[in-house]
């Protein structure tokens, strides 16, 4: 059993760092076996095939790490402490990738989604979806920090959540063409910027 976990763990680590870098044609059974010393035929009683385990790697990787769903009642208790919980989540991100060995999670990220938009029909609909869910938590955030009066009571909570969202999303972007990708001081420095402009 315990063997088991730690082969499923080492086919997705690998298999990451492989979608990562390549696309999603180029990531053959045989550079997955030779990478991980692991053998087609445990890999496809794993995963079923190359697509189960690309979508395996875009479960763990790209959505869950991307997500905000482990934010706790305290984190949302005021926008304050939301904004440091998602800049804690994306610093957590780019940790865990650095161990993986990759330097620029959001190229890493860039690069496994394109190939998800292309080979994963489901793909642009789960992410619309997500996107959408990650929206509303900032909304319901930002109504609670209106009520509380933690931020001006005037604000729009829509276009307020749409512009965090959008810092969030742009940095990570923008973290492509650096050798580090995105940086975690950074995205904490302009939400603090934005949340001065509401604050009250």
């Amino acid at each position: 059993m315990e063997k088991g976990i730690k082969s499923k763990r080492k086919i997705l680590d690998v298999a990451f760092n492989l979608f990562a870098a390549y696309s999603y044609p180029d990531v053959s059974y045989s550079l997955l076996e030779k990478a991980t010393g692991i053998s087609r035929g445990s890999m496809v009683y794993y995963f079923k095939n190359k697509e189960g385990i690309f979508r395996a790697v875009i479960e763990k990787y790209i959505l869950d790490m991307t997500s905000n769903e482990e934010t706790t009642d305290e984190d949302k208790a005021s926008l304050k402490s939301f904004c440091d919980k998602v800049v804690a989540n994306i610093a957590k991100a780019k940790e865990t990738a650095r161990k993986r060995g990759i330097a620029n999670f959001s190229g890493a990220c860039l690069n496994i989604s394109r190939n998800a938009l292309q080979f994963i029909p489901e793909f642009r609909e789960n992410r619309l979806s997500a996107q959408n869910e990650e929206i509303e938590m900032w909304k319901g955030v930002i109504e609670n920090a209106k009520q509380s009066g933690e931020i001006k009571a005037d604000i729009d909570a829509g276009s307020l959540a749409l512009l965090f969202q959008s810092v969030k999303w742009g940095q990570t972007l923008m973290g492509v063409y650096v050798p580090n990708g995105v940086d975690p001081e950074t995205q904490r420095h302009l939400f603090d910027s934005l949340y001065a402009l509401v604050k009250n």
